[in-house]
Parts: C-alpha cells; structure tokens; sequence
C-alpha cells in the first residue's frame, strides 16, 4: 500500500543508461490516436530527428557564414510578410490549443483526493506503469478498484499527451521556419536559435517515444511560453508597437520555465512512491528525462547571456564597446 511516509527521495536505482540499445523498451502506439501505426511508429524513429536536426545545424551554419547581411528580393515582398504573419497567427493559435488541451487533461488525470493519489497519477502516467493503492495496474485488486469506479480508467498519457504531445513533436520540426525568416531577412541565427530548435527536436522525440512522465511540464510550459511569444511576434509583424518591457517579461518567463521545469523533471529522477517502486518505470524514461535535463542546462545559460546583453545596462554598454 502506497502511504504519504512511504513517498521519499533517493538516488535512482541504476546508473543513467542510454535507450538507444537492443533492451530498450518497446514503442506503444495509443490505440486512440488516428494516425496509422507504421506512420507513427516511422515519425518516432530516432533517425527522424537526428538526421532533420543535423541537417538544420549545419545548413544554418553554411548560411550563417556565407551572409552578406543584406536580406533576399523575397523577404522585400508582401507575399513574404504575409505568410510571416500567417506562421506566427498559426504557431499562436496551435499553442494555446495545446496549452488548454494538456491543462485539461492533467485535471482530468490527476488524482487530487491526496498527495500519494497526485505523485502517483504523475508518475505512472498510462496504464501499463500505474501503481496506484500500492497495486500494480494489471493486477486483480487494481482491475476491482477500476471497475468499482474507485480508479480512473486512464492516465495522463491515454488522456491528453499520447494526443498532444505527438503533434507538440512533429511542431518543433516546423518551428525552424522562424530561423528561415531569419535568415530570409539578411540576419544570422544565433547559436541560442539555433541550438533551441535542434535540441527540441531531439528532447520531445526522446520524451514522446519513451513515454517519459516529466514531458507533460515541456509540452504545458512551452505551449504557454510560445502562445504569447508567437501573439508577440504576430503583433510586431503587423506594426503594432509592443512595449519592451513585454518583450523582456517573455524572456524572462522563459527562463523561469527552464529552471522550474527543468528543477522539477529532474525530481522525478529521484522520487520513490515506495521502496521498490522508483517514479520513472524504466531506463527509458529515465534516458528520456536526463536528455531533456542536459538539454536546458546550456539553453537556461543561453538565454540568461541573451538578457543581460539584451536588457542590462551592463549587456548595453559591452555591445557598445564591441561597436
């Protein structure tokens, strides 16, 4: 039985072992998702994002290096910043659908009768890992408890992020248009924008594939962050002057979500609900969530750079002096 004193913290129960190896766990594909099993099991290939990230990277760099500075005859064009305006309008809208969607179905999840109930609908987020009770999802205590009515029949991940969470993927992938406009317009990426969109890619496959817990905080967060930072962008595409203070408040949200988030789904790495019951099911999720950890470590510290140079008087005055 799973108490409140039971629930502690403790070191992980094996070494950080990478997935990506013959005993990696076996790729579920939710029953509920209308989406052919060979596409969605091809779309989470690790190849898919290793291979579209790489591919970014290096084609951002060679335009990077090759830039005169001086944006292309397409970028001058009201077809260019229409479509602009379009892809923010969209990103906008596709993310606070997210954020609402995932909202709703971490309420419908979560179990809020205690704090054993919530740390254990946060960890066992689908059926096939869920402890709840102190029982095993396919035992016949737990199948009683289900059809009693005592029980909800489905998880975080068959709910909402199964659903969600795919797609919050396969979005990451069109995101790198914004680094197009970019360099559309005669500017250079950054390595900030540059290494945000790779890594992205990479940690929501990892998160997705895995089926690792802690990516609900990555998909709810990050919707939030990119529905205003896009209505930002869409605002600025059509002339409406933004005050900068809005501008530094995004970034500095950003930044809080990184450490928040970040602080948060490394918890997950050491919480226990019992003795032998580790939150994180198995090295799956557990390679899943590390990745995600390493990821934001030296974005946190990019953006963070990005501040100080954007909005301190310290930032200001080198940037001046480099001038």
């Amino acid at each position: 039985m799973v108490t409140l004193s039971s629930i502690h913290l403790s070191l992980p129960s094996s070494p950080f072992t990478p997935a990506l190896t013959a005993g990696e766990p076996a790729l579920v594909v939710p029953d509920h998702l209308p989406i052919p099993a060979e596409i969605y099991t091809k779309l989470l290939d690790v190849r898919v994002p290793l291979t579209i990230a790489a591919v970014y990277a290096v084609t951002v760099h060679l335009l990077n290096h090759y830039s005169t500075g001086a944006p292309y005859a397409i970028a001058k064009t009201r077809v260019f910043k229409l479509l602009v305006i379009l892809h923010n309008v969209f990103l906008a809208v596709y993310s606070a659908w997210t954020f609402v969607g995932m909202v709703q179905g971490l309420h419908n999840a979560l179990d809020k009768s205690s704090l054993v109930g919530a740390a254990s609908s946060l960890c066992k987020i689908r059926q096939q890992t869920r402890v709840v009770l102190g029982f095993n999802a396919t035992s016949a205590a737990t199948i009683a408890e289900q059809e009693a009515g005592f029980m909800p029949d489905k998880g975080l991940w068959e709910d909402a992020l199964a659903w969600y969470g795919f797609w919050f993927y396969l979005s990451k992938f069109y995101e790198v248009v914004d680094t197009a406009i970019i360099l559309l317009k005669g500017k250079k990426s950054s390595l900030l924008q540059t290494y945000h969109h790779a890594g992205a890619m990479i940690c929501m496959w990892a998160g997705i594939r895995y089926m690792a817990p802690p990516i609900w905080i990555f998909c709810i967060f990050n919707s939030l962050i990119h529905a205003l930072m896009y209505t930002y962008y869409t605002l600025s595409a059509i002339h409406i002057r933004v005050p900068k203070l809005l501008k530094q408040t995004l970034t500095t949200m950003q930044i809080t979500q990184f450490i928040v988030g970040g602080s948060f789904a490394a918890l997950h790495l050491f919480v226990y609900l019992d003795k032998n019951t580790p939150c994180l099911s198995n090295d799956g999720e557990v390679f899943a969530t590390i990745t995600n950890c390493i990821y934001l470590t030296p974005l946190t510290y990019l953006f963070v750079d990005f501040f100080i140079r954007s909005y301190t008087s310290k930032g200001a005055a080198k940037a001046k002096k480099q001038h």
